[in-house]
């Protein structure tokens, strides 16, 4: 008993005394790896604790990254945790998710834009200029590119009519101002326009209940035109063109009367031009409408249109007064259906084209897709497109499933479409609180489906130890392989005669001395000829680090030569 004691205090008495060497010993190995650190050269991809695990991650609430700079800026951080003991020169290629959204990008046409299209005036009159100008302004869009365009096109009149309730607003907001014919508007739902009558109104009247009906109906649009019918008493129906002034934030009446070109007005046409215009006549007559393609045996030209509606006003106001004003609105077909307006004054007993008359534009913003080497249109869904995909109204309220339905979709819209179709689409998505709004998806064919193509997606980006610091690095790492010696070789063979020899020889760089060694200078050169050679549309930056093989005397070792791409050419970077 008394020997085993005398044993275990000579232990712990050890055991004391070691401690203090131990600590040193571990300092020792501390500073041992601090000061000799790995370098290391690894391929990694981002796990999902790496995103969102506070401690040894980034303590990110998504797995992705919502730009390559938020990347850039973040993982130099985890690799700090992941590689703690890697140093200068080592390298990490990092494949993380990407948050990559469809990203409309916006443009508003200038001047001088409608001027490259060759436009005589600054609006779109056809879908093809629009086309031409996104074809012209993103001349490297990829598949599945999106654009909003604003532009100026000419303004549609849009007709309105008043109802019996318009003349109960009007009288109720004018009633301070004119109370007898504010009242005899609402209670007969017309105006009184004998000027002798206590509830006479006169058109600037009218005007101001235009003006408060129209505001009360539609968006104020800068240059929207519109013809308003009302009725009057003695009973009659009257109309009004007016135009929303973005200066005086008010409607104001413009030109002439409105007219609209009638698919009975287009049979008279038809009729009365068989003989002269034979094939646009027919077209006329049976698409209701003036064929504008000049490519076409149907075409209107611009006086031949002009000859239809002095024909025309003709036949409908055959007691027009000299002065006579008319805002003719007809239908055109261009490779899309469109109208165009053109103001008319009744002159010398003709009709004709009133040059002084002001063309009204709007600003319209369009959202196209670039597809299969095309801007066009994106598909849109119609309500029957819904319903026939089991919705119980004309949207969407799970994101998941109208991708996996239009995927479905896409199949029966188009049986035949071949591998590698690209298809761009839009559909309306309602989310509670928010309502419903306008999403956008991309779709190509693989031969067998639609295949959409998702918001996340990968993305790989080099690290590099540099200065004490990961930061994005370029560099690609290459050991030269028999055909580089070779290769070098031949480029020199003229420059530098018992070098390139030697080099085509053995297959080594001679860096030993005597009169096949390569200096500095002419490895140097030797590296910018190969990676001219082997990297010929490299970015300036871009960063090379080549390992060849070299003869020192007495055996050999590998040698490298960091080379970074500039405005000059490949130069060392040291």
């Amino acid at each position: 008993m008394k020997k085993s004691f005398y044993f275990l205090m000579m232990f712990i008495g050890l055991a004391l005394t070691s401690c203090e060497p131990m600590e040193d010993i571990h300092d020792e190995i501390d500073t041992a790896i601090d000061n000799s650190p790995v370098q290391g050269v690894v391929d990694y991809t981002l796990t999902e604790d790496d995103y969102k695990d506070k401690k040894k991650g980034l303590g990110l609430n998504f797995t992705s990254f919502n730009s390559v700079d938020d990347a850039k800026a973040m993982i130099p951080v985890l690799l700090d945790m992941k590689y703690p003991v890697w140093g200068e020169g080592s390298l990490v290629n990092v494949t993380f998710n990407l948050y990559d959204p469809i990203r409309i990008q916006e443009v508003t046409l200038t001047e001088a834009d409608y001027q490259d299209l060759g436009l005589s005036a600054n609006y779109i009159t056809d879908f093809y200029q629009l086309r031409n100008f996104l074809k012209s302004e993103f001349p490297q869009a990829k598949e599945g590119a999106y654009a909003e365009v604003t532009y100026k096109k000419l303004s549609e009149e849009i007709s309105y009519t008043f109802t019996s309730s318009d003349y109960d607003d009007a009288g109720a907001a004018l009633a301070g101002k004119y109370p007898d014919p504010a009242a005899n508007a609402a209670q007969y739902s017309s105006f009184d326009v004998r000027d002798w009558s206590d509830n006479y109104w006169n058109d600037d009247m009218i005007l101001e209940a235009i003006n408060v009906v129209l505001s009360a109906e539609f968006d104020d649009v800068p240059g929207q035109t519109y013809n308003v019918s009302y009725d009057v008493y003695y009973p009659a129906t009257l109309s009004m063109s007016v135009v929303f002034d973005g200066v005086t934030e008010s409607y104001i009446r413009i030109g002439g009367m409105g007219y609209e070109v009638s698919s009975g007005d287009f049979d008279l046409i038809e009729a009365e031009f068989a003989s002269v215009y034979p094939d646009p006549a027919e077209s006329a007559g049976k698409y209701s409408n003036f064929e504008r393609r000049s490519s076409n045996d149907a075409y209107w030209s611009d006086s031949m249109i002009l000859e239809a509606l002095d024909f025309l006003l003709k036949e409908k106001f055959p007691n027009a007064a000299e002065g006579a004003e008319y805002d003719v609105t007809y239908k055109i077909y261009n490779g899309s259906s469109g109208s165009e307006i053109l103001s008319l004054v009744f002159e010398n007993g003709d009709w004709v084209e009133n040059t002084n008359a002001t063309i009204y534009t709007v600003e319209e913003s369009t959202v196209l897709a670039f597809t299969n080497n095309s801007w066009g249109m994106p598909l849109s869904l119609e309500s029957e497109d819904y319903t026939a995909m089991g919705q119980r109204y004309p949207n969407f309220s799970d994101e998941d499933e109208a991708i996996y339905k239009i995927g479905i979709f896409l199949g029966l819209e188009y049986p035949y479409a071949e591998e590698g179709d690209f298809a761009a689409l839009t559909y309306d998505l309602y989310t509670s609180g928010s309502g419903v709004s306008a999403e956008y998806l991309n779709y190509f064919f693989n031969g067998d489906e639609w295949e959409y193509i998702p918001s996340v997606v990968e993305q790989s980006l080099q690290f590099g130890y540099e200065a004490g610091a990961w930061a994005p690095d370029n560099t690609v790492k290459r050991t030269l392989i028999a055909s580089d010696y070779s290769y070098i070789a031949a480029q020199l063979a003229d420059v530098y005669e018992l070098q390139a020899g030697n080099l085509a020889n053995y297959g080594n760089f001679n860096t030993a001395g005597g009169p096949t060694s390569w200096d500095d200078a002419q490895l140097l050169h030797a590296m910018q000829i190969l990676l001219d050679h082997i990297a010929p549309n490299a970015e300036i930056g871009q960063k090379y680090v080549l390992y060849f093989d070299a003869y020192v005397g007495g055996g050999y070792e590998i040698k490298e030569r960091k080379m970074i791409k500039t405005d000059d050419g490949w130069e060392l970077n040291n």
